[in-house]
């Protein structure tokens, strides 16, 4: 199967050219596929005649959209209503990739399919616009997902591990509440997904859940590292973007649809130290 990635440079993008054997990818990186220009995602679409496109690109930096709405909508929201009608004349599947944001945070049990959305920051509003509009595809697959991470890129695991070797004392949030996932771990649930023919709308985390503050501790402890960690709450540090308290999301209908093969977010984080190029 050809596959379209979008958002080709990122870190779920890396993880996708690992674990997707048998596809032939196409990554295509802002420079060669630019979201916020439907005539270039037509015409990418219609020279590659995809059978999937993945759709890995977003405004992701939360405070960001905050201060850019426009940005916000027309990457994360827009331009997905352009993939989609691009993959309904090609017949390609889209899966578009969205978030534990378009949740309020308010709740107290993992999170449903079925549940009611209200997305308490731009990001979240523009993302669940976007699936709004990959709904649009007459094929397609919405997956939510929540606190991704890999060894490399920008992330929370990469945070800590790079500060707690500079010495600095670290105070993480401890009054928030999700499930640590994996970028190895979802390429590989998306790969079978893709193989089993799912559709529809599922959450795929990793099991289980924490806070911050635990997943930094879980970290330190896995690599071994003598760190200087204390909790804190969202208070203590304000962020013009609110971030949900509560996040985590039910894999319940992931067994229904096929195959559920996303582990503890503990054992996902003991593949991520063991393959840490800097633990080796």
């Amino acid at each position: 199967m050809r596959v379209l990635v979008t958002g080709g440079s990122g870190q779920l993008a890396r993880a996708i050219q690992t674990a997707w054997t048998g596809h032939e990818l196409v990554l295509a990186g802002k420079s060669r596929l630019d979201l916020e220009d439907p005539e270039a995602i037509r015409a990418v679409v219609a020279e590659l005649r995809p059978q999937a496109v993945l759709n890995l690109g977003a405004c992701t930096q939360v405070d960001l959209c905050e201060s850019e709405p426009e940005l916000a909508m027309r990457v994360n929201g827009t331009a997905v209503g352009w993939l989609a009608e691009a993959c309904r004349r090609q017949g390609a599947l889209l899966v578009q990739i969205s978030t534990d944001y378009v949740f309020d945070g308010l709740g107290s049990r993992p999170y449903r399919e079925e549940d009611p959305t209200g997305p308490r920051s731009v990001y979240g509003r523009t993302k669940l616009a976007g699936e709004e509009q990959a709904r649009l595809a007459p094929e397609h697959l919405i997956v939510r997902t929540a606190w991704l991470y890999d060894a490399q890129g920008r992330n929370f695991y990469r945070t800590m591990v790079d500060a707690a070797a500079q010495g600095r004392a670290l105070r993480v949030v401890d009054d928030q509440r999700g499930t640590p996932t994996s970028c190895r771990a979802l390429a590989r649930q998306l790969h079978l997904a893709l193989a089993e023919g799912w559709r529809g709308l599922v959450h795929v985390t990793c099991g289980g859940e924490t806070t911050w503050h635990g997943f930094a501790a879980e970290i330190f402890r896995q690599r071994g590292i003598r760190a200087s960690l204390s909790p804190c709450g969202t208070a203590d540090y304000p962020r013009p973007a609110p971030r949900p308290a509560y996040s985590v999301l039910s894999g319940q209908r992931r067994a229904l649809l096929g195959t559920d093969l996303m582990p503890s977010w503990e054992a996902a984080l003991a593949e991520v130290v063991a393959a840490d190029p800097d633990n080796l």
